[in-house]
C-alpha cells in the first residue's frame, strides 16, 4: 500500500466520482474498506495507544496457529509487530503526512514560491501543486493539477507529475498546464522531456517547443515567441486553437466569476488572448470576434449570440 494523496483523500471523503472507480480498482481496496469500518468511531484526541496494544497483545494471547497439526504460540516480538503495524496504519489514516508541501489556490489567486533546491514556480488559479519535502534531494519529484511556470535550477532530474502525463527535465524554464485531461507543455529555454503516464516518450522539447497531448491522446506541437516566461505569469493569457469553452473556464479563475454559456456554441475553436486588467476589454476581445454579448449581474454573466 502506497502512502499517496488518493488514499488520504478517500479516508477524508474527497474523491471524485471517476477517482472513486480507479481506486476501487486497486487490490487492498477491500482491506481498506474493512480497516476504515473498523476505525470509523475512532476519535483523535481519544487515541490511546496503550489500550489498543494492550487490547491486541491480549486477543492475540489467547491465540494460536495450527501448522501441519501441531498448534504453536505467537512469539512476543511477532504480537508486538502486528500490535505495531496496526497502530502505525491508525496514525497514518487519521494524521497528515507532515513532509507533504501542498499549494492549494482559488479563483483570482497566483503565487511564487522556491522549491528545496533553489528551483523557482509561479502557480496560478485553481492549481494545486504538492511535494515531499524529506525526501526532495534524492527524488526532485513534485505533483501538479493545474497550472506552473518552472525555473530549474541545474542539478539532478526534475519531474513534474500531473493527471496526464510527465515532464522531465536537466535545468530549464518550462510551462506545465493541466486542465481537461489535456497536457499542455512549453519550453522556455533549455529541453524538455514529456511522457505519457506509462512512461511513453511523446516529444522531446527545446526553446520555443509547445506540445498539446489531448483528451483523445493526440499529439500537437507548433512554436511559440521567444520569452524568458509566459504571458500569464504577467497577466497575458493566451490561446491556439482551443475551444471557446476553455478559453472563458480561463476567464472564470482569474476573475472569480461564473459564465453561463448555454445559449451559444462553446465548442468553437478559437485562437485570442486576454488581460487580467479588465473583464470587460477581456471578455469583448475573446467574444465581439463571435459576435457574442454578455450581460452581467452580480458575480453572473450570461452570453448570448
Amino acid at each position: 500500500m502506497i502512502n499517496d494523496e488518493q488514499l488520504h483523500k478517500w479516508v477524508n471523503g474527497n474523491l471524485s466520482e471517476e477517482e472513486l472507480k480507479v481506486f476501487k480498482l486497486r487490490p487492498e481496496y477491500d482491506s481498506l474498506v474493512e480497516l476504515y469500518e473498523n476505525t470509523e468511531g475512532l476519535s483523535i484526541p481519544a487515541f490511546d495507544e496503550d489500550k489498543i496494544l494492550t487490547k491486541i497483545l491480549k486477543e492475540e494471547k489467547s491465540k494460536t496457529l495450527s501448522e501441519k497439526g501441531r498448534r504453536l504460540f505467537l512469539s512476543n516480538w511477532v504480537k508486538y509487530g502486528v500490535a505495531a503495524s496496526v497502530l502505525l496504519l491508525a496514525a497514518w489514516l487519521f494524521w497528515p503526512n507532515s513532509n507533504t508541501v501542498k499549494y492549494n489556490l482559488t479563483a483570482a489567486e497566483k503565487t511564487e514560491a522556491v522549491l528545496p533546491d533553489g528551483s523557482k514556480f509561479v502557480l496560478n488559479a485553481e492549481s494545486e501543486l504538492t511535494y515531499n519535502k524529506e525526501i526532495w534531494e534524492t527524488s526532485r519529484t513534485l505533483n501538479l493539477k493545474g497550472e506552473a511556470f518552472f525555473e530549474v535550477k541545474k542539478g539532478s532530474k526534475f519531474t513534474v507529475n500531473t493527471p496526464k502525463g510527465l515532464v522531465t527535465v536537466l535545468g530549464t524554464k518550462f510551462n506545465v498546464r493541466s486542465r481537461n485531461d489535456v497536457l499542455d507543455v512549453t519550453c522556455q529555454s533549455g529541453r524538455v522531456m514529456v511522457l505519457d503516464k506509462e512512461g511513453t516518450v511523446l516529444g522531446e522539447l527545446i526553446a520555443n517547443d509547445a506540445l498539446r497531448f489531448t483528451e483523445t491522446n493526440d499529439i500537437e506541437k507548433w512554436n511559440v515567441s521567444p520569452s524568458e516566461k509566459p504571458g500569464w505569469v504577467n497577466g497575458i493569457f493566451t490561446f491556439k486553437n482551443v475551444s471557446l469553452a476553455v478559453v472563458l473556464e480561463e476567464v472564470e479563475r482569474q476573475y472569480d466569476v461564473k459564465i453561463d454559456a448555454s445559449e451559444i456554441d462553446s465548442d468553437v475553436k478559437i485562437s485570442t488572448s486576454f488581460s487580467d486588467e479588465s473583464m470587460e476589454i477581456a471578455l469583448n476581445t475573446i467574444l465581439a470576434p463571435l459576435v457574442i454579448s454578455y450581460k452581467k449581474n452580480g458575480e453572473n454573466i450570461t452570453l448570448k449570440k
